[in-house]
């Protein structure tokens, strides 16, 4: 699972190292030539979507998603690690759910084109299940090392 969190982190990288020089591309072009590219803003919009996408899915390998933990300062410590094997189960049924459902999104858009590179908007829409399966699994060995006892990051800093 390691290589596919390093695999997912240097493709979040790349679309945000070209996310940034395309910005910076579209900026030059529409102050300095007063003209820019339509193609630029859709590219880095769905960009923007896929990099959110997968850090997000990230986030859940590493137990670092936003939590409220009010139950947990109400019931105590020896509660922590139940509710946090709860969240990542209920992490793992609305990944299930997103991935199934923008699956069958995908189905239906193949022949929908983006405005202006005119690519199939399922293309796009790839992320729901790649989101789902890839935060699925995530979270599922994140419960596992949490039940094993070898949670890493944010175990670690309770003992801080």
């Amino acid at each position: 699972m390691l290589l596919l969190e390093r695999v997912t982190g240097w493709i979040v990288a790349t679309i945000f190292g070209v996310f940034v020089a395309l910005t910076f591309l579209q900026v030059v072009l529409r102050y300095a030539f007063s003209n820019s590219l339509g193609w630029i803003d859709e590219l880095c919009r769905y960009g923007f979507i896929w990099m959110v996408a997968l850090a997000a899915a990230i986030a859940a390998r590493q137990g670092t998603h936003m939590c409220i933990t009010l139950l947990e300062e109400i019931a105590g410590q020896q509660f922590k690690r139940p509710f946090q094997i709860l969240g990542d189960i209920g992490l793992i049924a609305f990944a299930a759910l997103l991935g199934i459902g923008g699956w069958q999104l995908m189905q239906l858009n193949w022949t929908s084109l983006s405005p202006a590179m005119q690519l199939p908007i399922a293309y796009v829409e790839a992320i729901l299940p790649i989101f789902g399966l890839l935060t699925a699994l995530f979270a599922g060995e994140h419960a596992v090392r949490l039940l094993l006892n070898r949670e890493i990051g944010a175990m670690q800093s309770e003992d801080t």
